[in-house]
């Protein structure tokens, strides 16, 4: 459970500090030469994500495929959903609602026994 918890601490904090970047990754080709220009947040963005890829695959292989990638999904959309309202004060609609609403339906649902 502890390695699931950093995977998603991870995945949320990668996602975050891509938005917070503001620019996406540009690779160029001019005159024979490559550029490739990226931002430190992005770099960053790029290390976290990669330490949740490597989580993951360790998370995947001791556990039921039916169970941790829905429940791993629903988990990172609600916080991307809640961090984007708190931190880039992002609009929080009626259908954003209604669908984290339906993604815990789902959840118990799916989970139920």
């Amino acid at each position: 459970m502890k390695k699931f918890i950093v995977y998603i601490f991870f995945t949320v904090l990668g996602l975050l500090m891509m938005k917070l970047s503001g620019q996406p990754m540009k690779l160029e080709f001019n005159e024979g030469s490559i550029f490739f220009n990226i931002s430190a947040k992005m770099i960053l963005a790029l290390l976290f994500y990669l330490i949740s890829f490597i989580l993951w695959t360790g998370i995947v292989v001791k556990n039921d495929l039916s169970f941790v990638v829905p429940f791993s999904s629903a988990i990172v959309n609600l916080l991307s959903v809640i961090l984007g309202v708190v931190v880039f004060r992002e609009y929080l609609n009626s259908y954003k609602i209604i669908g984290i609403a339906m993604t815990i339906i789902g959840l118990v649902l799916m989970n139920y026994r």
